[in-house]
């Protein structure tokens, strides 16, 4: 009962709601006059529920693959990679070793680091067939030696296609929406502390000079 309701909910959550009001009666009733044909009882309600999920569900089908597929990706590919680290002199670092390039929100502001350093957006598509996935790319460059210091991986769906009729349409998910975190604080929080280790990695301090 508790697999029905959660897919009942994700029902509503990718479909807009007169196509499942339209659904929900013309499954139900599909499954009761094809369960009638079995003999048993137990048989009839097993049946009931195979046909009602198989008739409900068949138009989500691209957005329940979706998702599941984006949350393997997002277990398993995206994250970050460091591929250099890079020396920064003692300006750039306080009495205890800590970065002095973090803003007022604790995130990495660029404009106090050295100019060399900087970002390129790099967007691919990954799975482009039924369902449409896009493999993100951000890549901290070093300007200098046109080197890939390190990139962040996420990924995003776009919505299949009962999306297009819903009246409050969007264009999809990414790695960052399943995250689960509770309240937008939690979520800030997190992401600070992945870009605070992920740059930590990278940028070292220089060893002082003998």
């Amino acid at each position: 009962m508790k697999f029905l309701n959660e897919l009942l909910g994700f029902a509503v959550l990718t479909g807009p709601l007169w196509l499942i009001l339209i659904l929900l009666p013309a499954s139900i009733w599909i499954a009761f006059k094809l369960a009638k044909r079995f003999k048993q009882r137990s048989t009839k309600l097993a049946g009931g529920v195979g046909i009602f999920l198989l008739v409900f569900f068949v138009p989500f089908g691209d957005e329940i693959a979706g998702r599941i597929y984006l949350s393997h990706l997002c277990a398993t590919e995206a994250g970050v990679k460091v591929y250099q680290t890079v020396e920064l002199p003692a300006e750039y670092w306080d009495e205890q070793g800590r970065p002095r390039y973090l803003g007022a929100n604790g995130f990495v502001d660029m404009k106090l680091l050295p100019n060399r350093f900087g970002w390129r957006n790099v967007d691919e598509p990954y799975v482009d067939s039924v369902i449409k996935i896009e493999k993100w790319r951000w890549e901290l460059v070093d300007k200098e030696t046109q080197n890939v210091l390190g990139e962040k991986i996420t990924f995003v769906r776009h919505y299949g296609w009962l999306n297009q009729f819903s009246p409050a349409s969007t264009v999809g998910e990414s790695c960052r929406d399943l995250g689960g975190e509770s309240n937008r604080e939690e979520l800030f929080r997190r992401e600070r502390e992945q870009e605070q280790k992920f740059f930590r990695e990278i940028l070292k301090p220089a060893a002082p000079a003998r």
